[in-house]
Formats: C-alpha cells, sequence, structure tokens
C-alpha cells in the first residue's frame, strides 16, 4: 500500500511537472497543419475509445513513460475521478497546438455527455512516429463550466 501512494505522489508531480513546463514554455512554435492533425487524431482517439468502453485502446494512447508508472486499472481511476469530462466525453474542441517534433501541447475544451465541459492542457510526445498523451492538466476547478 506504501509503494502504492508513493507511485501515485511521484506520478502526479511528473504529469504535473511536464504540464506545467510545456504551459510555461511558449516557445514551441505552432503546429504545421499535419502535424496538428496527427497530435488532435492522438487525442481524438483517446477521447473516441473511452467514449466507447475500449478502455485497452485508450490507454494504448498514454506515453510509454505514463503506462510504466500507472497500471491500466490506476489509469481508469484516475480518469474516472480525476477527469470526468474527459471520462464521459461527448465531444472536444481543439485550440492551439505547438510541437517541436519531439513534445506538443494543445488547449481542448472537453464536453460530457451531461452537457459539464471543461478546458485541459493536453502534453504529448512522440513515440516512434506517433503522438502519445504524456499528461493532461485541467485548467478549471471542477463544476466550472464556461462555453
Amino acid at each position: 500500500m506504501k509503494w502504492t501512494v508513493i507511485r501515485w505522489l511521484f506520478l502526479c508531480l511528473g504529469l504535473l511537472t511536464i504540464a506545467a513546463d510545456a504551459a510555461e514554455n511558449r516557445t514551441l512554435p505552432a503546429s504545421k497543419p499535419a502535424v496538428k492533425a496527427e497530435i488532435v487524431a492522438s487525442v481524438e482517439g483517446q477521447l473516441a475509445a473511452l467514449r466507447e468502453g475500449e478502455i485497452g485502446k485508450a490507454y494504448a494512447y498514454a506515453s510509454t513513460g505514463l503506462q510504466r508508472q500507472t497500471p491500466i486499472r490506476r489509469f481508469v481511476q484516475l480518469v474516472r475521478q480525476g477527469y470526468p469530462e474527459i471520462w464521459s466525453n461527448a465531444r472536444a474542441e481543439f485550440g492551439l497546438v505547438r510541437d517541436d517534433g519531439r513534445q506538443a501541447t494543445v488547449t481542448a475544451r472537453v464536453f460530457a455527455q451531461d452537457g459539464a465541459s471543461a478546458v485541459y492542457d493536453y502534453v504529448l510526445v512522440k513515440e516512434e512516429d506517433f503522438w502519445r498523451i504524456a499528461g493532461v492538466l485541467r485548467h478549471e476547478a471542477k463544476g466550472e463550466t464556461r462555453v
């Protein structure tokens, strides 16, 4: 149990560090249209898998590092409890996508099936020619919905 808590704390710290670094590092250039499409497709793919209840497929969109630190059961708990709009998503709207060829960021407003929405910053990393999600950081407090 103690080991699980320690791993959980390191995971949270790591995700916050990645997301904060990416959010503060506005030096990433805006993505070219083809790259933007790839990055958005990765996030959309995970959201679609969650909508369809395909947890294994959704988990496959997570980066290797995130998968190493978070077994699939914990991934389900994290998304269900910490990212309710993502867990029960109906659709998403994407903002500016930035990348440097290895790391990318994209902001998305995710709409839940019940109509609630929240803005999330996604951080992705390029692994073997595929963009994988390395972290997600929520912009607003839960329950806040602005459109």
